[in-house]
């Protein structure tokens, strides 16, 4: 599990990286299916995704490939870009709302995707007190702190 832990560090700076630059996400995750193992799917969903697909998908990769090592890099099966209106990011929503919002999950089926082992970066579930980059609330809160 330590081996997860890191691998949560680094995606997590991965993905503060990618929201100064673009803006948040919606879900950020890892999953390990059955018939894969030993592999990660990256899965992110965001409102400036896809935009062009293909210049979305370098772009995560050169931001992925810059934090992890070869070992890491080289086990991730593949990048899945989703719109925020998915069925599947509604129902890990709804799962993880049923679950307390866990940051690790494991053996579970989520619309029809078996997931052995799943890893939660920026979870689809916003929290009240949570205030989302580029938002209205921020900048009430900032002129507050001003």
């Amino acid at each position: 599990m330590n081996e997860n832990k890191t691998l949560l560090e680094k995606y997590s700076a991965i993905a503060q990286t990618i929201v100064l630059e673009k803006g948040p996400f919606k879900l950020f995750a890892l999953f390990k299916r059955d018939n894969f193992p030993w592999e990660w799917d990256v899965v992110l969903s965001a409102e400036w995704l896809p935009g062009n697909e293909m210049e979305s998908l370098k772009y995560i990769f050169d931001k992925i490939r810059a934090v992890l090592n070869h070992k890491e890099f080289i086990n991730i099966s593949k990048v899945v870009l989703l719109d925020v209106n998915e069925p599947f990011v509604k129902e890990l929503q709804a799962f993880l709302e049923e679950h307390n919002n866990p940051k690790a999950f494991s053996n579970t089926d989520i619309n029809n995707v078996e997931i052995r082992e799943g890893l939660m970066i920026v979870s689809p579930i916003i929290s009240q007190d949570e205030i989302l980059p580029n938002s209205s609330e921020l900048l009430t809160k900032a002129s507050q702190w001003i």
